[in-house]
């Protein structure tokens, strides 16, 4: 996706985040490699990483889970799981415009 739409990874994850977490299900973290690329926080979320820490316990709440147990797992999880959701979906920057207009009401 990084090639198709130019856009740096931490946007690109963010995007999933946010899709992911929309998402009701639960993500199954163990389907998920933990050796995948890591980023860290101030990169992954930006000046943004308090309201992405909200976003979680939130979420993490709404499933039922403990924020300390769980936030590295789950999170890992919905990364990779958005990841997943957005990989089909994006041929280049201009279908962001369209999700984006799908998400509006």
């Amino acid at each position: 996706m990084k090639h198709k739409t130019k856009l740096p990874i931490n946007v690109l994850a963010r995007f999933g985040i946010v899709m992911s977490l929309n998402d009701s299900s639960m993500p199954n973290p163990d389907i998920y490699d933990e050796k995948g690329m890591e980023l860290l926080p101030h990169i992954l979320y930006g000046k943004n990483e308090r309201m992405y820490a909200a976003m979680f316990q939130y979420r993490l709440r709404q499933d039922r889970l403990d924020y300390e147990m769980y936030a590295d797992r789950m999170i890992r999880a919905h990364v990779n799981r958005g990841a997943g959701i957005l990989f089909p979906r994006i041929n280049g920057i201009e279908d962001f415009g369209k999700l984006l207009e799908s998400a509006v009401p």
